[in-house]
């Protein structure tokens, strides 16, 4: 990735607890191993077993609920496998394990017991769903943290107060495998001639999907109506799905949250690979296979391996060599989407830096924008050049009075416009193609600001999920939620999974198309969809990069 080690550890923290557990593992939302009891659980027969789930404020939950084999032993650093057929009876009261990654102060998953056996997702319906009449749609959530940290037992995530509030749909989240687990191409290694099957991450997405194609009409879903989303890398995985032609017919409509497409060339991954070679001290398969789970995450911690980690790569299988192409046949696919950004993304990371006092993590924040800066500067032509220099100027004048009486913050502030500005673009950019090749496609940009002085009361990174998961007091980025604002997002979001339409009352949400690009802009007060609300910035960086978008991560 392109945010170097400024967004790297703050500090090697005490690992958290870890454990081991056969497939079903699972522990409670406090952290704890305590089994929990039900009476009278709710009882779904799938094909790996009955699941068992329990029932509170007319909500029906089952976590922790297996949709793959463990990867663990032969099956480490394999594509995911689909769990054997079984009548076993599973309790799933509680979350399953984390995936492998080191603590992170801004991601609470990471706080919680972690393990490789952590492909698993969980599913939320209203009381008495697996009875009706009528097929719910399904949404599905695949979680953020720069693919090497988060997980699905981040309070952010937790669905009760999501179907108590709308239930008209039944909503699912997925753990995925992080870092060094997932996205390492071992092939060029010795012994590793049969670990061919890279992007583990999007494949245990794809797996996911599979078992809810499989099992979810037992919970009352609809198979052939699911929705995925997710958030940052979240987003990215939703991008990359919508465009894998493994993914096909998987699902119906997706929306990607300040996501994007930064796919790289599989000679990231194995250069990924060397550098887990490296901090490992492993000159073989053989080697790494015997390193335990508990020992790669103190060595993730100790190297800040996560930190090289590449993400999704062009392996010709999950994702296409011919982009134009695979972008083309998902939009004549019928493939509905939603893209979207927040209008002040990277101020969220000043709060994320490295350093333990305020002034360490803004002069981290600093230093990382301006080697962001430089790089994007020096790949840019003449022209290219004086665009940005013009788009520093424009971020300069919209710097908040509040904030523009310092400099250094001034400063600070116009050089993160400048990368929101530029991840924006690469997102617009997809958005373009999709759309330019027929695809049915919204856009929004979030400007509801966070109430945090620590994020400069602006529309950050993240922010929008607490509105969208209706977890109100369970945010560390918007500070004080608007509820109104809230119930306007869940009915977009839900209105798009029921019908391909994320219209409200009220305001009426229009395709974007270029050249207009209608793009629904949020704001507390008003939903209003204009024309191109981005323009000035993106034609700067039009000047710059054309049809190669600089990437951010």
């Amino acid at each position: 990735m392109k945010i170097a080690k400024w967004i790297a550890a703050i500090a090697v923290m005490a690992m958290c607890l870890f454990g081991f557990a056969a497939c079903g593992g699972s522990t409670n939302d406090e952290g704890s191993e305590d089994k929990v009891t039900v009476e009278n659980p709710v009882k779904i027969k799938c094909d790996n077993g009955v699941m068992l789930g329990k029932t509170e404020n007319g909500v029906t939950s089952f976590k922790g609920v297996p949709y793959a084999k463990p990867p663990v032993g032969e099956l480490r650093w394999k594509a995911p496998v689909a769990p054997d057929p079984s009548d076993e009876e599973k309790e799933c009261y509680d979350f399953g394990y984390t995936a492998l990654q080191y603590e992170w102060p801004t991601e609470p998953a990471s706080s919680f017991p972690k393990n490789e056996d952590c492909l698993t997702l969980n599913i939320w319906e209203t009381e008495g769903a697996e009875q009706s009449e009528e097929a719910k749609p399904v949404m599905v959530f695949f979680h953020g943290g720069a693919y090497g940290w988060g997980g699905t037992t981040d309070p952010m995530y937790d669905g009760q107060h999501f179907i108590e509030a709308n239930d008209d749909v039944i909503l699912i989240t997925c753990n995925y495998r992080l870092g060094l687990m997932s996205w390492a191409d071992f092939s060029k290694v010795e012994g590793g001639e049969e670990y061919t099957d890279i992007n583990l991450g999007i494949r245990d997405h794809i797996a996911a999907l599979q078992w809810i194609q499989k099992n979810i009409k037992g919970f009352g879903g609809d198979p052939d109506n699911v929705t995925i989303f997710g958030e940052s890398a979240g987003g990215w995985s939703t991008t990359a799905l919508t465009i894998s032609p493994k993914a096909k017919g998987l699902f119906k409509r997706a929306i990607a949250q300040s996501g994007g497409l930064p796919v790289g060339d599989r000679e990231e991954a194995q250069a990924f690979a060397e550098y887990i070679m490296e901090a490992s001290g492993a000159k073989n398969m053989d080697d790494l296979l015997k390193i335990s789970g508990e020992e790669w995450m103190k060595l993730d911690a100790e190297e800040w391996i996560a930190d090289e980690c590449c993400g999704a790569v062009i392996d010709g299988d999950i994702i296409p060599e011919d982009m134009d192409k695979a972008i083309k046949d998902a939009a004549d696919s019928g493939i509905q989407m939603i893209v979207g950004t927040n209008k002040d993304e990277w101020n969220y990371f000043r709060e994320d830096s490295e350093g333990d006092t305020d002034e360490e993590k803004f002069a981290s924040w600093v230093e990382g924008m301006d080697e962001m800066y430089k790089e994007a500067y020096e790949e840019a032509d003449k022209e290219g050049k004086a665009a940005l220099q013009e788009l520093i100027k424009y971020e300069e004048k919209n710097v908040p009075e509040e904030y523009a009486k310092d400099k250094d913050v001034k400063a600070a502030l116009a050089k993160s416009g400048f990368v929101t500005e530029t991840w924006r673009y690469e997102i617009l950019h997809f958005a373009d193609r999709y759309a330019d090749a027929g695809g049915d496609i919204y856009a929004y940009l979030w400007e509801v600001p966070s109430t945090r002085d620590n994020m400069y009361k602006s529309a950050v990174h993240a922010i929008e999920l607490a509105y969208v998961f209706n977890n109100l007091e369970d945010d560390i980025y918007a500070g004080e939620v608007d509820p109104e604002t809230a119930k306007k997002a869940q009915e977009a979001w839900i209105n798009f999974a029921k019908s391909g339409d994320p219209s409200i009352e009220g305001a009426k949400w229009d395709n974007y198309k270029t050249p207009e690009r209608m793009t629904m802009v949020i704001d507390k007060d008003k939903w209003e969809c204009v024309s191109d609300p981005s323009k000035a910035a993106r034609e700067l960086l039009a000047i710059a990069y054309g049809d190669e978008p600089y990437a951010v991560w």
